[in-house]
């Protein structure tokens, strides 16, 4: 494939001088930091005549609004920015206004790695639309997931850039189960595409298993397994069956980058011992930045990934073409993937069977982005195949610019979140 390298060889120039310019490319990393996909959700409820409504963001995204001087906290930032960002608006076809806000937005204690907010309003009647403004200024790729329930009816909304508005005025009455018109099969479809494809570390991490597939095979051991992982945890997580650590899962989402373009080194060395035993002990040295106020990774944490880093590497050296050691190393590694794409599911607190069709959808076009995206990059590999000495260089490049990527995301999201 896009692999450059044969097993059992490695030079001085091709195995050492690459991870010296990994402290290079730390460097220029910075913009790296980027946030990922931006992603939101809101739970509106309308009982008797109030309607309230539930925000819920991640901390990295809430973090958007925080300037550096700022010493406001991001829950009062956030409570500020959706005052005037979230919109009730009537019918317009209704005479005077049917809603009167009662309780301005205020922060709510939530899950680790999320921010919410709620507010109230008095309504006679159910609203002719929501407008939500929030935080679409700020990244125009974001996406909002907003749900509307009453004793009667229920439906959901995925909002974008393009489209912020939700009418509700295909409800019949108030209190005899009409219809509210919501999002469909196929608008998640496109989110779960939209997704993986702006997700810069999902796929630096699908380019850093290209790297290390020798044969076609190995292509279809790896996605096969990358798929059955995150659809796994990405299921259990948005159906509310496990509740993961998401600062932690997404500095070891990092991790996975930096371990699979390390493999490259490790599979062609005569003895991968050394390697591993380093990766190991620089896993294990970071474990007194765990007591700084901004770290999102445990002792505990890191003495696993070390021991797990360890091990990995000295199988690859030995097992890395066997298909069944790739099958089951990508299922592990999309098991932490699929928990990075659950998103805005993670803290939905919807029940099972309401998050049944976005789930599907979503994780169909995960599904659908990611073929495309492999098909692309064996594409271009194919076309490079006469160049050999082009094509040598190139991989090594791209395996020392993932491996940086992957270093400094894990740095910056373990401790620096």
């Amino acid at each position: 494939m896009l692999k450059g390298s044969t097993a059992g060889s490695c030079s001085i120039y091709r195995c050492l001088l690459p991870h010296f310019l990994l402290l290079m490319l730390l460097g220029l990393a910075q913009n790296a930091v980027a946030h990922q996909s931006s992603e939101s959700f809101s739970r509106w409820h309308y009982s008797g005549d109030t309607l309230t409504v539930l925000f819920t963001i991640s901390e990295r995204e809430a973090s958007r609004l925080q300037p550096a001087t700022s010493g406001e906290s991001l829950p009062a930032l956030l409570a500020s920015h959706l005052a005037g960002q979230i919109l009730v608006q009537d019918d317009p076809r209704l005479g005077n206004s049917s809603c009167a806000i009662v309780r301005p937005f205020q922060a709510l204690r939530s899950r680790p790695g999320f921010i919410q907010s709620e507010a109230a309003w008095q309504c006679r009647q159910i609203p002719g639309t929501l407008v939500i403004h929030a935080f679409f200024d700020i990244a125009a790729e974001h996406s909002h997931f907003a749900s509307f329930e009453t004793a009667d009816v229920f439906a959901q909304r995925l909002l974008t850039t393009q489209n912020r508005t939700w009418s509700l005025s295909m409800q019949s009455t108030a209190n005899q189960g009409g219809n509210i018109s919501g999002s469909g099969f196929t608008d998640y479809l496109v989110h779960g595409g939209v997704h993986i494809l702006s997700g810069i570390d999902h796929l630096v991490f699908l380019l850093a298993l290209l790297l290390v597939c020798r044969h076609g095979r190995d292509v279809i051991w790896a996605v096969s397994g990358f798929t059955l992982g995150h659809s796994i945890t990405l299921s259990l997580a948005a159906l509310g069956m496990v509740y993961p650590n998401v600062p932690a899962v997404e500095a070891t989402i990092g991790l996975t980058i930096a371990l699979v373009a390390v493999e490259r080194t490790a599979s062609s060395l005569a003895n991968a011992l050394p390697l591993a035993a380093a990766c190991a002990v620089l896993l294990l040295l970071l474990i007194p930045l765990t007591s700084m106020r901004y770290a999102t990774l445990s002792t505990m944490l890191l003495a696993g990934l070390a021991l797990f880093s360890f091990s990995y590497l000295l199988l690859a050296s030995e097992l890395g073409g066997k298909g069944g050691f790739r099958i089951l190393i990508t299922t592990l590694f999309g098991l932490v993937h699929g928990l990075g794409f659950a998103g805005a599911f993670l803290a939905s607190e919807l029940s099972s069977d309401r998050m049944i069709l976005p789930l599907a959808g979503f994780n169909a076009g995960i599904e659908l982005g990611q073929l495309a995206l492999i098909g692309v990059m064996l594409s271009i590999g194919f076309l490079m195949r006469t160049q050999l000495l082009l094509k040598t260089y190139v991989t090594e490049f791209i395996s020392v610019l993932v491996c940086g990527l992957g270093v400094f995301w894990f740095v910056h999201r373990g401790f620096a979140y």
